[in-house]
């Protein structure tokens, strides 16, 4: 398999030298691990608006001989069989479109894909007519514990509620070109409206109440699943987590956790019903085998995948930005 990459900063393969992170954490980070039993899997090229930042991802991968540049259109020229796209935001809708036009075959790239209502359209018309299958790395999808919680979800009788909650110290919910400012909205809310699709399922409705600093979005599922995810910037903490509210348990889950609270008999009022004391127990140690990085990319080198995450993360962007014209 012939793969080339476009965009070579952190998520490319700098976050391999965080150490807080589980390993690999990154797009040439997994490809790295893969080549260890996969010879025929070869990064024939790297590009970066900084070139050294190219040059940097080329020794990381030890591709001797591979093309390294400026422009994204020389990596087209090369006709890989996969595509990374992990440049900045602002770019991924112009590389996407190229990249169906060029005819690559497979597509990894970061989210989110595009950053205005406008690029969802011409996104969508585009592929009509193409082959190319687009994999989004939204990362928990491929997580253990989200997809054990799908399975719970799916064996439901009742469908369930949700609440999901970001909140941050961000400066702005909408992302601006002008800044390269990617917007809260886009860069951490858009991973719990993805994780409300991958667990519950189409959304067939939606509705948002937004503010300058506060955005609230209500999702009505295919299979009765009602939630609401909200962003409040402003906090001094970062936090994301999840939770869902079964006939029996509250689960929450965020990073690094699960939170689970039966439902019993209420110690304050007659006949009603309330929490149990929090059972909460923290993420198993990351194997390779579970790896959600490795997941990715077994699935866009050897699995069948569909474009049906990639619709998705475009429908993803449409109800963020619902209330806005632009």
């Amino acid at each position: 398999m012939r793969v080339a990459i476009v965009g070579c900063g952190r998520i490319a393969h700098e976050l391999e030298s965080d150490a807080l992170r589980y390993k690999p954490c990154t797009h040439l980070g997994a490809l790295k691990n893969l080549q260890r039993r996969d010879r025929s899997l070869q990064v024939i090229g790297f590009c970066d608006a900084a070139p050294e930042r190219a040059v940097s991802a080329a020794g990381f991968m030890r591709a001797d001989g591979a093309r390294v540049t400026t422009d994204y259109k020389e990596i087209l020229d090369l006709e890989p069989e996969l595509l990374i796209i992990a440049a900045s935001t602002a770019i991924h809708h112009k590389i996407l479109l190229a990249a169906i036009a060029a005819g690559v075959n497979r597509i990894v790239a970061e989210k989110p894909l595009v950053t205005t209502k406008a690029e969802v359209s011409q996104l969508r018309r585009a592929i009509q007519s193409s082959k190319s299958v687009i994999l989004p790395n939204y990362e928990r999808r491929y997580h253990d514990k989200y997809i054990a919680l799908q399975r719970l979800i799916q064996n439901e009788r009742r469908s369930p509620a949700y609440r999901a909650f970001f909140a941050a110290g961000g400066s702005s919910l909408y992302a601006d070109k002008k800044s390269s400012d990617e917007g809260v909205l886009l860069h951490d809310t858009t991973h719990l409206v993805d994780l409300a699709q991958f667990l519950f399922g189409t959304v067939t409705a939606h509705r948002v109440i937004a503010g300058e600093r506060r955005h609230l979005l209500y999702l009505k599922h295919k299979n009765g699943s009602e939630g609401i995810v909200e962003t409040s910037l402003g906090v001094g903490a970062f936090h994301l987590e999840l939770q869902v509210m079964r006939q029996n348990e509250r689960i929450t889950v965020g990073n690094g956790f699960t939170q689970r609270e039966k439902i019993v008999a209420s110690p304050h009022y007659r006949r009603l019903r309330g929490y149990a004391p929090a059972r909460r127990t923290n993420d198993k140690p990351m194997t390779v085998a579970i790896n959600p990085f490795m997941r990715l990319y077994r699935e866009a080198l050897y699995g069948k995948p569909d474009n049906g995450h990639f619709f998705d993360a475009l429908a993803n962007v449409e109800m963020l930005y619902a209330r806005r014209s632009r």
